[in-house]
């Protein structure tokens, strides 16, 4: 605890070196805009709800003409601290820029309660997530496209994900010492700057031996042009420039804010209602928001003269959609919202990757390793003056940057044929039998989870599509994401107040095949941890969850009954207004735009139809530079 609160307290004097390019001023923050009832009534080209992700790159690429105007409305403030530059606080949570919204009691957990976090700053995740850059295989974008949605596969979307990106090097040093190796052709000359750090610890060279005798686990030069499963070295967010956390705030918006009178955003004010134009026709057209300020709670009104931009993410998209009344009307009935648009998928497709924190005791590893900033109080301030004389050592990166991505067949010893029977099982389930309830009255959604679903058992069987990820620390913490869920959640108003925080329900491992390809992963993780390559590292005991637990019911058990095993959410909630046909049960078309509704588009990882084998941030970037060239195109 000593060495932490050293940690916190140098942190402290960090604001005053981290570089003035980081900080915009508070008269910028507030210009144009306006504040109080000087916004009211105002109208924009385009209004954008969200100044996270993808809402920063659409304002950004629609005011490079100075002619357009764009209002981006955000709940949260400017976030100027440490935790908010500095790459190593990607290793902790600042809990002080983000709201938890809980979920419902989670059956298949033990009936546990969680929450899915929702970052209130301007810059969103970018600003408080982990800082992984990682895009997904081609399959995962071919089979947006194959659900109906033509140019959103891996070759309409690579183009988007290097014009937003730009590639900063490893000093040469690190690369001879490491073998660091990446693709410079995945990158282009963007906003977004990214970098592999040049501090590894000592062990991760262990790792890298044994990684590259694991049996038929690829080890190409670079990520991120859609090879899927293998080891990688992965870039994260950082400025290679200023040794500094690279945000969308950072990237997107400080370096054009002052020269461009056309972009506005306002900072302290929720959405609470989409306004809609009516016609003669009784066509649904929007026209505006309106929005209550945190800090007088009074409600005003803005208008969009092109269109209404939702940005705001997978959680409070669909909300905001809710209580505006676009949704399944048996969901806006209960609320005793008046249903405008009744559209079954707004809510439904949820997706997240549930973690199991799987960890290892290593007897014997080196000095410096991930856990001694936080136990030797002497290396905590020798790295933080390190840094805060040189930008170099630990606290110039944040986590892991070597990334292991499995395929089905991976996790079973490479044996396709049962990774193929496991598939046929898949399609012999009935469909509605573990999905929820709304899916058996609505014929769509499980029209479009049938869809799904065949992708998905077509892809298990091959290298092509990862089903787990695990990213190496270089100490025996060993988490793993399931990439690829079959179950499906729910997000919906709260009947009783419709406009305090929906009601999330997980669904975990509701399919029972999630739990079987969970415990296939732990079991890979023991043969991993048992390699011979391991060996300096000592006694390897296995914590989490135990090697006494063999089968998978055991397995599952010990999981499942301890909530700090098994999360049901790594923050990366996507889907719940997925891109697909209405027939399907889609809400937004290929275009963006919202079924039935003139002048709505969606432009957030709600749109995901599937969700992708790796963080989302990558590929939210992507769709919201791809987003922003549709509607640009369309005036």
């Amino acid at each position: 605890m000593r060495a932490l609160s050293t940690l916190f307290r140098v942190g402290q004097s960090l604001a005053l070196i981290c570089g003035t390019s980081h900080v915009v001023a508070a008269s910028q923050q507030a210009r144009g805009a306006g504040t109080g009832n000087s916004l009211d009534g105002r109208t924009y080209d385009y209004v954008i709800v969200g100044g996270g992700t993808s809402g920063l790159v659409v304002a950004n690429r629609l005011t490079e003409d100075r002619r357009t105007t764009v209002l981006v409305i955000e709940r949260g403030y400017f976030d100027n601290k440490p935790e908010a530059i500095v790459p190593w606080y990607g290793n902790l949570l600042d809990v002080g820029v983000i709201d938890f919204v809980p979920s419902a009691p989670n059956p298949k957990l033990g009936n546990a309660v969680s929450s899915v976090a929702v970052a209130s700053v301007v810059g969103g995740g970018t600003v408080v997530n982990g800082m992984g850059y990682i895009r997904g295989s081609k399959a995962d974008y071919d089979s947006w496209e194959e659900l109906g949605n033509p140019g959103w596969g891996w070759r309409g979307l690579y183009p988007y994900f290097r014009k937003g990106t730009t590639f900063d090097p490893p000093t040469p040093a690190a690369v001879s010492q490491w073998n660091i190796t990446w693709l410079p052709e995945a990158f282009g000359r963007g906003p977004l700057h990214l970098k592999i750090p040049s501090f590894q610890y000592p062990d991760i060279a262990t790792f890298w031996r044994a990684l590259r005798n694991q049996p038929g686990v690829a080890v190409p030069r670079g990520a991120n042009v859609g090879n899927g499963p293998g080891a990688y070295w992965t870039p994260s967010t950082i400025d290679g420039r200023t040794e500094t956390r690279a945000t969308a705030r950072s990237a997107y918006y400080d370096p054009v804010y002052a020269q461009r009178p056309n972009l506005h955003l306002v900072t302290g004010q929720t959405a609470t209602e989409i306004l809609f134009r009516p016609t003669s026709q009784g066509d649904l057209t929007a026209k505006g928001i309106r929005i209550v300020s945190r800090a007088d709670n009074q409600t005003r009104n803005v208008y969009a003269k092109k269109e209404v931009i939702l940005a705001a993410g997978s959680v409070m998209t669909p909300h905001l959609l809710q209580v505006s009344g676009i949704g399944p009307a048996s969901v806006l009935g209960a609320a005793n919202i008046t249903v405008k648009k009744d559209l079954a998928g707004v809510g439904a497709n949820y997706q997240d990757h549930a973690t199991t924190m799987t960890r290892y005791s290593l007897s014997n590893q080196s000095f410096p390793n991930p856990d001694t900033i936080f136990l030797n109080a002497t290396y905590n301030a020798t790295v933080w003056a390190e840094y805060l004389s040189n930008k170099t050592g630990p606290i110039a990166g944040a986590s892991a940057t070597t990334l292991l991505l499995l395929s089905l067949p991976h996790l079973l010893n490479n044996s396709f044929s049962t990774a193929a029977s496991l598939s046929s099982r898949l399609l012999a389930q009935p469909a509605s039998q573990y999905l929820p309830e709304i899916y058996s009255s609505k014929p769509s959604l499980l029209a479009g989870f049938k869809a799904q679903r065949a992708i998905l058992a077509r892809n298990f069987k091959t290298n092509d599509l990862s089903l787990v990820a695990h990213a190496l620390l270089g100490n025996g913490f060993f988490p793993g994401p399931l990439l690829k869920p079959l179950s499906r959640g729910t997000l919906y108003l709260n009947p009783s107040d419709p406009h305090s925080p929906p009601i999330i329900q997980f669904n975990t491992l509701m399919n029972p095949i999630d739990g079987e390809n969970i415990a296939s992963m732990v079991r890979h993780g023991r043969r991993f941890f048992a390699s011979p390559e391991f060996a300096p590292l000592g006694e390897i005991t296995e914590l989490v969850p135990g090697s006494q637990y063999q089968t998978d019911k055991e397995i599952l058990d010990v999981l499942t009954g301890n909530a700090d095993y098994l999360w049901p959410s790594l923050a990366h909630p996507s889907g719940t207004c997925a891109m697909m046909p209405l027939r399907l049960g889609g809400v937004v078309g290929p275009d963006l735009r919202v079924h039935g509704v003139k002048r709505l588009s969606v432009v957030d990882a709600s749109v995901i139809p599937l969700i992708p084998g790796g963080a989302l941030q990558a590929t939210v970037y992507a769709v919201a530079e791809k987003a922003a060239d549709l509607i640009r195109a369309r005036g």
